[in-house]
């Protein structure tokens, strides 16, 4: 029983201590230039690439699972490490969301393929945006939302302190953040897409909601299905979208769609066989850009 409590206890302080380190990091975020910040970042997710070993051996894992005799071990040692150093630069962008003007974005972030999200927005039924975290997702969410009303599905995180900073950084721009499973979130959801808006969720993680196994690097992987079975219950339109990171600093958006979802009369199959084709898509864009993903996720967590 006491050693229970001083867990509990030990637990509390590390939250608060992440907390704090949280909240001092984002203040010197703000007083120094961005691509100073930048530079800092890749140089955090660096020293964690070295310091985080269970992180590092689980990336490496992954790797050599998914690009087994695609990539060789130095390659991707070389990727893993350059994961990290992209989570790094994410890091200190996401702290400085709400700082960044419309001016400032046009400036990081080259929008391609804006005539398909128009496309499907023009249909009149709101739009899913299905994404994975690739690049910095939260910066492509800003992206959309100067353009569009937006609302994002969230894991919930385990600190509501954290949890809140985030939303903040959302809010500053408009962005609603629905946290997954909590009570009126999908009566948001839905209420945003006959608004005529759009709902991104990014479907690339073992999460635990309902899904499907579905291929994914050459092995079945648990995948949310929340994309497909929302776009054939409520008509909305799908798009596809990704940011890939760039040099000095920039960022390109990349946007697929409107995609057709066929429909067999089997509500079960369809949305397995389409959420299976949102996962190919994300697929073959790790596959072009795989040290923008988050290797150290435990993608294939769930047996089959």
């Amino acid at each position: 029983m006491a050693r229970t409590l001083l867990g509990r206890q030990a637990q509390k302080f590390l939250r608060f201590f992440l907390w704090a380190a949280l909240a001092g990091l984002r203040f010197l975020s703000r007083i120094i230039p961005w691509r100073l910040g930048l530079a800092l970042g890749a140089g955090l997710g660096s020293a964690a690439y070295f310091i985080l070993y269970k992180e590092r051996h689980k990336a490496l894992h992954h790797l050599q699972q998914a690009l087994a005799g695609e990539r060789s071990p130095e390659e991707c040692r070389r990727i893993a490490f350059q994961s990290f150093c992209n989570l790094g630069r994410v890091f200190f962008e996401v702290l400085n969301l709400d700082r960044l003007k419309r001016e400032d974005l046009d400036r990081l972030v080259q929008f391609e393929g804006e005539e398909s999200l128009k496309a499907a927005a023009s249909l009149g039924r709101g739009v899913i945006f299905v994404g994975g975290h690739v690049g910095n997702w939260e910066l492509f969410a800003l992206a959309v939302a100067m353009r569009y009303p937006l609302a994002v599905v969230a894991a919930p995180i385990y600190d509501p302190r954290v949890e809140e900073i985030m939303i903040r950084l959302r809010a500053a721009h408009g962005i609603e953040t629905l946290i997954r499973n909590r009570p009126g979130a999908l009566k948001r959801l839905i209420m945003m897409l006959r608004r005529g808006g759009v709902v991104g969720l990014l479907i690339d993680q073992d999460i635990k909601t309902d899904g499907v196994f579905v291929p994914f690097f050459h092995r079945e992987a648990y995948t949310p299905t929340g994309a497909a079975s929302l776009a054939f219950r409520t008509g909305a339109s799908v798009v596809v979208g990704f940011i890939v990171r760039e040099d000095r600093g920039r960022h390109r958006v990349v946007i697929c769609g409107p995609l057709t979802l066929p429909r067999s009369g089997d509500l079960d199959r369809d949305v397995r066989d389409q959420t299976a084709r949102f996962t190919k898509m994300i697929e073959d864009q790790i596959r072009r850009t795989p040290e923008q993903w988050i290797w150290m996720h435990r993608r294939w967590r769930t047996p089959k």
